[in-house]
């Protein structure tokens, strides 16, 4: 066993709760089983965590790095009858990693004409965009050698990733600021105490066609409104409208923040593991609240943490991450952003991106919004159990209602 180094707390917390995500891509084409393969291989010599594995002793979770592992790579080839696919492909999606076995898995569902890819990533080593990022890479890969190019990400191998403490000592503006943390002593707690159980997640999705997302899009720069807030705001009215009890509810939302963009200089996926903070805005929610004012109040509280250095310390401080549970919320949004076109050879098309988490903890109500091919999605996961199948479908209904209210609203201006 090569153990590379032992996790700090924003690693080793993931670690502790297993988690791991799933990100594809449904491809219009055949795609060349070896070709892929080869691909993925030359990245995982460029990235050598994702031929790694997650070690565990009285100090504290650790990668390693056994000398030859290679990732495990599923293929599963089925007919192109769409329900068979389909079923198939979330299947896989489904399906969470044995981290102590390893850190990523590639799967390929191909069919004859069309083919989903899936990366399989631990949350441990990689958050969501850092997940679209290697996708993007696979592609490239691929379509190298689709082209007989030698594929541009491949060894020698970058330098090991390091964590978002390590990095935000010497980038972030926090750096300095706050108590020093024990971060050995974080370790050693969080190794000793038992894990949860992992939680299967059951996924629902809602998808705007680019009429109604470019409608959304333009209502929203009217107000002033981002993307972000103004979905925060309707997941948030959405949640507060399926619970019975009267008058006003306070509710929590909760909104991961990727710090890379935000040190000098800016950090990249190639550098870093998990780099993403947390904030949690408490906001007041009557029935029939407005979701882009719910919306303004998450951003604003989003805003103010940013730039007060409060989401940097809350990784250097490590609050966050000492506790068997985590901060109390009633839901969290997080956004990928809108997605590039991925890279693809002649005779391939990228028709679709998803992802979102394969585990997840109890009463955990997440959603996942991301932009591609001009249509926005937003991907509402939650614990098996959480919720019934007729709130799951009420919960992701009110919610697709609510920003169809802003397209309508703005195609009669």
């Amino acid at each position: 066993m090569s153990r590379l180094r032992y996790l700090d707390p924003s690693e080793a917390y993931h670690a502790f709760v297993d988690w791991s995500g799933s990100y594809s891509l449904a491809i219009d084409g055949a795609v060349d089983t070896d070709l892929l393969i080869r691909a993925f291989e030359a990245l995982c010599d460029a990235v050598p965590l994702l031929a790694g594995s997650l070690g565990r002793d009285e100090k504290g979770y650790f990668f390693r790095l056994p000398p030859g592992q290679r990732p495990e790579i599923t293929v599963r080839e089925v007919p192109d009858a769409d329900e068979e696919r389909e079923s198939a492909y979330l299947a896989e999606m489904a399906r969470p990693l044995d981290s102590g076995r390893g850190l990523c898995r590639l799967v390929l569902v191909r069919g004859p004409h069309t083919a989903h890819v899936i990366l399989v990533l631990h949350h441990s080593m990689i958050d969501g965009r850092g997940g679209v990022t290697l996708l993007e890479k696979l592609c490239r890969n691929y379509t190298a050698l689709a082209e007989h190019r030698t594929p541009p990400y491949a060894a020698p191998a970058a330098p090991a990733q390091l964590s978002a403490e390590t990095l935000l000592k010497t980038r972030g503006r926090a750096g300095a600021d706050g108590p020093a943390v024990d971060r050995a002593a974080l370790r050693a707690a969080l190794a000793a105490a038992p894990s949860p159980p992992p939680l299967r997640v059951v996924p629902q999705r809602l998808r705007l066609d680019a009429r109604e997302t470019s409608a959304l899009r333009a209502s929203l720069r009217t107000d002033g409104c981002s993307v972000h807030a103004f979905v925060a705001g309707a997941a948030t009215v959405a949640v507060r409208e399926g619970r019975p009890e009267p008058g006003t509810a306070d509710l929590v939302c909760g909104c991961p923040v990727d710090l890379r963009s935000r040190t000098e200089p800016p950090v990249t996926v190639e550098e870093s593991t998990n780099f993403v903070s947390g904030v949690e805005t408490s906001v007041p929610v009557p029935r029939g609240a407005d979701p882009t004012e719910v919306g303004r109040v998450v951003k604003e509280r989003l805003d103010k943490a940013i730039d007060s250095g409060e989401a940097e310390r809350a990784i250097l401080q490590a609050g966050q991450f000492a506790a068997a549970e985590p901060v109390s919320v009633d839901l969290v949004v997080t956004n990928l952003g809108p997605l590039p076109e991925f890279t693809s050879p002649a005779g391939l098309r990228v028709t679709d991106f998803r992802g979102y988490t394969t585990t997840t903890m109890h009463g955990l109500l997440l959603f996942v919004v991301t932009s591609y091919g001009d249509r926005l999605s937003i991907e509402i996961t939650s614990p098996e159990g959480l919720l019934s199948a007729e709130e799951r479908t009420a919960l992701a209904d009110r919610t697709a209602e609510l920003l169809r209210a802003r397209t309508t609203n703005q195609e009669r201006a």
